[in-house]
This record gives structure tokens, C-alpha cells and sequence, in this order.
């Protein structure tokens, strides 16, 4: 079966749709798309920003730190027994002036006795025996000669060992003031903590993000992206200083934010919907109206169809749609007259001029143009308007005209408005030319000779085929008229070619192929037998019309 054709109501209602919703759904998904996609570009940027700037200050501090154990640790090893804390104060001034806190630097010997502390104290987790095993000494016995980073119950230390002989021989312990590193972290718009590689927290701007022993949570260790803990959503950015043992997390709560984006999409739905409710009645309104003389054109012309003459147009909306009313109604008002005169006739010539008027009237014919204009009429108005002024030229032309013969100019430029509505009905798939001598032009023809043979190439020669091109051809040849129609479209077979050609010369027609034989039999009753038809053509190479009638000067 075919695809099902909608009514040009149902068209116009779903065009306007179409081109009302979309757009405007199409937007809103776009601006939300950026909002988020500009709103994390800059979050990821600020938080990512912030954790550099942490991570090389805390770098920039620890460096100060680790050179100054270096060097206090030189004089150590040079002086040995005889080392005096003059000799090592002077290096702890200079570094750590710029903090306002020296700090607890102590010296040891390999047992864990103090030689001396520059706060004249010394932790029990660097003195106690039962730590020598542990800690901050496991650090300085795993860490040969290296000058190592160790945080150990909340206090975070450099330390080196110094050794002669292939044993330790005294142990340097600093202890680097909080204050120094809480200075560091600053205070910034986001979480942020200083860890050590193992989670644990040294400073933090938060006591949140953290478990019961001190660590920084499972779900926020060593990871950098989105983070959901519980019902809260996080961005973290975590970063390794190099060769310090610490990472620097920073994290921001975005639920707040993710929630706005929800409301935002959800009022954004909201909005969308109300305006699809509106959209849908104002277009059945709009559609009803504007639709409503289209719609009295088709029930016309399906009653029509049917036999029904007795029906008329009384179209007042707009200038193009009046004038095929009007014209409508004088086709109508003219076919009725001539099939009354017919009823009187008995000459087959008049008989035949009133069946050729009726084919040239056929309403599919008239449907379907109108059909063609009901779209263009959205999608490209000056194109409606041309189809329109050219179907009204065909129909002045066929009913106005009482003549039965006309000049070779006249029916070309009848052709023409034929012509103008195939060009915009099939745009590029159709392209044609017009070869006629011009000393043929004031010639008589039998009227509407030429538009049939057209007609019928476009009617059988787009079988299956995506382009057709048609010429037109007029000439004069030993006292006769010469026009060729010749088409490169879906071409006939060679038995249907023979059934047409035996078919032109019955008294009646046999075939539902009448289109060739009512011109051919026309052609013969107005010149009594001295015209003809002739048809040429091969399957999938096109088909050509011949005709050929005496040469009759206007």
C-alpha cells in the first residue's frame, strides 16, 4: 500500500508545528547545553587554578625546608662530636624568617638522645625508646643519606640521617610549624586539604571529608572528576608535589549547583510544555482558517469528479485563490454549455473538440496542481503565485477560446503556463526546450496540439527515473508542419510500443492508453485523413512523438 496522504489542513498544522516547537525546543537544549558545559568549564578551571597555586607555594616552602636540613646537615657531618647550636641557628633564622616561626629543629644522636632542640623541647615520638623502631626513625633508616618527608601524628617533618662508616651517626628531625602550611591553603573558595600519600590530613580549611582516624574519605582519595558521597556531589582536583610525600586536594560542592541545573531543565520543560499546549491551538485555529478555501477547492473538484456539475467557488480571502474560483466556476459554467450543444451534434470533429476539452479539464489534472500550491504556498510564495497566474492562463486559454484552430504562437505560449508549473513542481528533475522555426509561428494548429504530447512524457517518463528532459521541436518540411516530442525518460517495452502504434489506427480505442490516440484521432477527423501520429521510443532510452498536418497559413 501506499503512504498515506494527508489532508493540506493536517500539513498546514503540522508545518506550523514543526517550525514554531522545534526552534524553540532546539534553543533551550542549546543554551542549557552551554550553561553547563560554560559553568563547569569555568568550576574545573578555578578549582584546578587554585590547586596549582597551593601545590607550588606548599613546593616552594618544602624546598626551603628540605635545603635548609641539607645544609645544617653538611656542618653536622663536618664538625661531628664538636657541633654547637651556633653553628646551625644561623641557617635556621635565615631560612625560615620569612615564616615568623623557626620551628622545632632537633638534632639526635642514633639512641634518640637530644644534643639539642631549637624550642628546647623534643616530641616523644622522636625521643621515646619505643619509637626508635618506628615513625619518623623507620623514615630515617629506610631513607639512607636521603633527606625525606614523613607526617607522623599530625606533625609534619624533614628528616635526614647522617652517617659515618656505614652507621648512623646522628639524626637531623625538623618539625615545620602548622601555621607555615594553614598559610599556604589560604582561604579559598572551596575545600582544601594537604595530605600525605597514605590520606592522611595535615591542613585543612574543613573538619569535613574525613573519617574517624584522621584520613581523608575512601571516596575522595587519590581521585580527580566527579564524586558522589552520600547525597552530595563533589568536583575533586588532587595533585602529587614531587618528592615531598604530600598531595593537595581541592574540592567543590556542587550540589547546590547541580540542583539549580534541575530546576532549571525542569522550568525549561515547564515553559516548553505550556508553550506546546498554546502552539497546538492557536495552529488548529490558524490552520482551520487559513486552510478553508484550499479545502473548498478540493471538495469542488471531488465533486466534479464524481459528475456533479452543479457546484461553484465563492472565494473572497485572497486575489490568487478568487481568480481560480472565478475561473473555476466560468470552466464549469462553459463545459456544462458545450455538453448541452453537444447532445445536438452529430459531427464527430465537434464531438471530439468536447471530449479533448474534457481531458483538458480533467480535475486530477486541477487536484493535483492545486495540491502543488498548497505547499508552495509556505515554503516559497513567489513560486505559488507563478503556479497560481499560470493555471489561471491554462484555464482562460482552454475556456475562453472558441476557436478550433489557433496560430503556432498561441498554443506555445499556452504551453508555457503549463510548463512554468512543471518547472516548479519538479524543480530540477524536469528541464525542457523549445526548438520551433519562426517562419511556422503564425501557422494553424489544431488548439491545444502540443500540451498533450507533453503531458503524456511527463506521465510515463518519470517511471522510475529521478530527472526528465524534454524537447520540443517545430518545423516545416515539403508543405507539411512538422512537431517532434522527444524525451529521455523511462522509455516501453516492444510489445507495448507495437499495441499502442496498432491501436492509433482502430475506430475506437482499446487500450487505456487513450491519451496518443484521442490527438491522433482528432488530428485525422479535422484534416480528413491527411495528418498523423507517429511513436518511436525503446525501453529505458525515452520515447518520441511525431506529428505531422498539412500547412495551413493564418
Amino acid at each position: 500500500m501506499g503512504k498515506e496522504v494527508r489532508s493540506f489542513h493536517e500539513n498546514i498544522k503540522r508545518i506550523f508545528m514543526r517550525f514554531a516547537l522545534l526552534p524553540v525546543a532546539s534553543i533551550a537544549a542549546i543554551l542549557l547545553v552551554m550553561f553547563v558545559f560554560l559553568w563547569n568549564m569555568f568550576m574545573v578551571a578555578g578549582n584546578r587554578k587554585d590547586n596549582t597555586e597551593i601545590s607550588e607555594k606548599l613546593s616552594g616552602i618544602m624546598d626551603n625546608y628540605i635545603s635548609m636540613v641539607d645544609e645544617t646537615a653538611q656542618i653536622v657531618a663536618r664538625e661531628g662530636l664538636s657541633i654547637e647550636a651556633d653553628d646551625i641557628y644561623p641557617i635556621i633564622y635565615e631560612k625560615t624568617a620569612e615564616y615568623g616561626d623557626i620551628g622545632n629543629y632537633v638534632l639526635l644522636s642514633s639512641d634518640g638522645s637530644v644534643i639539642f632542640s631549637s624550642k628546647d623541647y623534643a616530641p616523644v615520638f622522636i625521643t621515646g625508646q619505643e619509637y626508635l623502631n618506628w615513625g619518623v626513625w623507620r623514615k630515617i633508616r629506610d631513607n639512607e643519606g636521603i633527606t625525606s618527608v614523613v607526617l607522623y601524628e599530625g606533625n609534619l617533618c624533614v628528616t635526614k640521617g647522617i652517617y659515618q662508616n656505614d652507621k648512623l651517626f646522628r639524626a637531623i628531625v625538623y618539625i615545620i610549624p602548622g601555621e607555615v602550611i594553614s598559610s599556604a591553603v589560604g582561604d579559598k573558595g572551596r575545600y582544601v586539604f594537604v595530605t600525605d600519600k597514605n590520606g592522611w590530613i595535615y591542613a585543612s580549611n574543613t573538619k569535613g571529608l574525613r573519617d574517624s582516624f584522621g584520613q581523608i574519605r575512601d571516596e575522595l582519595f587519590a581521585k580527580t572528576g566527579y564524586i558522589r558521597s552520600g547525597t552530595t556531589t563533589y568536583y575533586s582536583y588532587m595533585t602529587d608535589i614531587p618528592g615531598k610525600n604530600l598531595r593537595v586536594y581541592t574540592v567543590n560542592d556542587v550540589t547546590g549547583s547541580i540542583r539549580i541545573v534541575i530546576m532549571l531543565a525542569a522550568v525549561i520543560v515547564v515553559i516548553f510544555t505550556a508553550i506546546s499546549i498554546i502552539t497546538v491551538k492557536s495552529t488548529e485555529i490558524s490552520s482551520e482558517r487559513l486552510t478553508k478555501d484550499i479545502k473548498k477547492m478540493a471538495d469542488a473538484f471531488e465533486e466534479v469528479q464524481k459528475g456533479n456539475l452543479d457546484v461553484s467557488l465563492n472565494i473572497s480571502s485572497s486575489k490568487e485563490f478568487q481568480i481560480i474560483g472565478n475561473d473555476f466556476n466560468e470552466m464549469l459554467g462553459g463545459l456544462k454549455n458545450q455538453i448541452e450543444q453537444n447532445k445536438e451534434l452529430e459531427h464527430n470533429a465537434a464531438f471530439f473538440q468536447v471530449k479533448q476539452l474534457e481531458s483538458q479539464f480533467n480535475p486530477h489534472f486541477l487536484f493535483n496542481t492545486l495540491d502543488n500550491i498548497r505547499f508552495m504556498a509556505k515554503i516559497d510564495e513567489k513560486a505559488a503565485d507563478k503556479m497560481i497566474v499560470s493555471l489561471s492562463g491554462l484555464l482562460r486559454y482552454s475556456i475562453r477560446e472558441i476557436r478550433e484552430e489557433v496560430t503556432v504562437r498561441e498554443d506555445l505560449d499556452n504551453l508555457q503556463y503549463y510548463l512554468n508549473i512543471l518547472q516548479i513542481r519538479f524543480n530540477k528533475r524536469f528541464s525542457y526546450s523549445i526548438d520551433v522555426s519562426e517562419d511556422i509561428m503564425d501557422c494553424l494548429i489544431p488548439k491545444l496540439l502540443l500540451q498533450p504530447l507533453l503531458e503524456n512524457s511527463v506521465k510515463y517518463g518519470f517511471a522510475g527515473r529521478e530527472k526528465l528532459n524534454v524537447k520540443i521541436k517545430g518545423y516545416l518540411l515539403t508543405g507539411q508542419l512538422i512537431f517532434i516530442c522527444d524525451d529521455d525518460g523511462a522509455g516501453m517495452d516492444e510489445a507495448l510500443l507495437n499495441e499502442i502504434k496498432a491501436n492509433l489506427n482502430e475506430p475506437a480505442n482499446k487500450s487505456s492508453h487513450y491519451g496518443l490516440y484521442n490527438i491522433n484521432r482528432r488530428i485525422n477527423l479535422m484534416y480528413n485523413g491527411s495528418a498523423k501520429l507517429d511513436i518511436m521510443g525503446k525501453k529505458g532510452e525515452g520515447t518520441l512523438i511525431r506529428i505531422t498536418i498539412p500547412k495551413k497559413k493564418g
